[in-house]
């Protein structure tokens, strides 16, 4: 009765530029990584641990976010989340030792962790026959983040500065973190001025207000101030979801994880939490060091202008680290093509992006979720072969931009899987496990890129191949029986 309007076109922004930021507050550290590694007198492993700090504090705060969101709402759940990532990245634009930056990115990696918060709160606002199209048009706004963070990021370093003091250091790489963290705190700001999610407000018991989120979203997409028809919501939740607030903070954390993995729906749980580990494990442990790879591809292709016998990436990453084996002082910088590359990809990942969302209602979100994984597999494999920084940047634009469609449209499928009462904890368990996969995933790349490069490419392509299979054999929203 509400309709599908500006209302809808108003949210969809809103949330898109979310999980934008979310890109672009994730991503940054890839860029910030090469930049900041002399101040911080950072190898390879030290990157590892920064980029698992960040991962650490998803794992956490996925746990938590999805208790807090099923029980304090959706709209505050992300005001919250957001506005702790945005003030902590700031913090860790100021930070002056490794120590103190290592636990603003953990804060902030905190304050990341309610991606599926956003699928939830805009899904809830949707009738059914609207959903899959709306929660595959998210995935373009991540995209256009990766296209937006390295123009940032080039454009300030083509202005170098250093401010200088006894005390204090202040340089290009810092100004980057700050302007990444100031769509974060201004997008909470927006949020507010939206309501909580009707769906949620009728769970709670709260009629009234719920009714007036409806009439608001009646008013925008009809353009008019005609009197909205409905007067009355009869209670449809079963009450302990109403009452699942009462209780104390850990002890309602805990009842909610319990009767979750007791209910009907703890086999979907489970496999859900599967797929995205071994899909995030497998996106995170590449991609985080994208950068990196192509800044040594670089820097073994200028100074190997005449060799005629080409290495593989394996061989260059292994010989080839810029601020430890090439030269004797380390050096900051990161080569232009690295920035243009970047960009490539992002642009390439805005494709799938715009075709599953045209095409879902007809082939359904399922199919494009299993051909993204088994392509983004057969695009890692093939990694271990390159010799050319050209063929590493066209690896890494299918790589990115199908396993990183995948992962998006994996939450797509998840909230339609469960009921109101479990779905917030459901979903963020499921990314806990995700997260946990990325840090895992980030620490072995920090230990074998150097050494043994075969190890991430192998567990990637079988991560992928898994999450694939086990996307086959999900059941249907509203069943629990699955398509084995």
């Amino acid at each position: 009765m509400v309709g599908i309007g500006r209302f809808h076109h108003c949210l969809l922004s809103i949330c898109g530029s979310l999980y934008l930021a979310n890109a672009i507050s994730v991503t940054s550290l890839s860029l910030v990584l090469p930049l900041a590694q002399c101040d911080f007198h950072m190898t390879s492993a030290h990157k590892g641990v920064l980029n698992g700090a960040l991962m650490t504090g998803m794992v956490v705060g996925s746990f938590i976010w999805g208790y807090v969101a099923d029980t304090k709402g959706r709209r505050y759940t992300l005001v919250v989340s957001i506005l702790m990532d945005g003030i902590c990245n700031l913090f860790s634009s100021v930070s002056q030792v490794y120590p103190i930056f290592l636990m603003c990115r953990l804060l902030s990696g905190f304050g990341l962790s309610s991606i599926p918060i956003m699928y939830l709160y805009l899904v809830e606002f949707l009738d059914a026959k609207y959903r899959e199209r709306y929660l595959a048009w998210m995935g373009i706004f991540w995209s256009i983040g990766l296209i937006i963070l390295p123009c940032m990021a080039w454009i300030i370093m083509l202005y170098p500065f250093r401010i200088e003091n006894e005390y204090f250091l202040f340089k290009t790489w810092n100004m980057l973190v700050i302007i990444c963290s100031l769509p974060s705190m201004l997008l909470a700001f927006l949020l507010t001025r939206m309501p909580e999610s009707p769906k949620f407000l009728l769970a709670k018991g709260k009629h009234d207000e719920a009714i007036d989120c409806l009439r608001t979203m009646y008013r925008w997409n009809n353009k008019s101030d005609d009197k909205f028809p409905v007067t009355c919501l009869l209670q449809t939740m079963p009450n302990h979801v109403i009452d699942k607030a009462k209780s104390n903070f850990f002890h309602g954390l805990y009842k909610s994880t319990v009767e979750l993995f007791t209910s009907k729906y703890k086999v979907i749980a489970w496999v859900v939490s599967v797929i995205l580990f071994c899909s995030s494990t497998s996106y995170y442990m590449l991609i985080m060091w994208f950068p990196e790879l192509m800044n040594r591809f670089q820097w073994y292709e200028t100074l190997n202008k005449d060799i005629q016998i080409k290495k593989t990436m394996c061989e260059i990453v292994s010989i080839v680290e810029p601020n430890t084996r090439i030269v004797e002082k380390c050096t900051d910088h990161i080569d232009q093509s690295v920035f243009i590359n970047i960009i490539i990809i992002g642009i390439v990942c805005v494709l799938p992006n715009i075709i599953v969302p045209l095409l879902a209602n007809k082939f359904g979100i399922r199919f494009f979720t299993v051909v993204s994984f088994v392509g983004s597999a057969v695009s890692a494999a093939w990694l271990y072969f390159i010799t050319s920084s050209t063929e590493n940047l066209i690896l890494s634009c299918i790589f990115e931009a199908l396993s990183g469609a995948g992962i998006g449209l994996v939450y797509c499928i998840a909230v339609d899987l469960f009921p109101i009462e479990y779905n917030g904890m459901a979903t963020s368990i499921g990314t806990m496990f995700g997260k946990l996969g990325a840090l895992i995933g980030n620490i072995l790349t920090g230990i074998f890129i150097d050494v043994n490069c075969i190890v991430p490419i192998t567990f990637s392509c079988l991560f992928l191949i898994i999450s694939a299979l086990l996307i086959l054999i999900l059941p249907k929203p509203g069943r629990t029986n699955f398509t084995i």
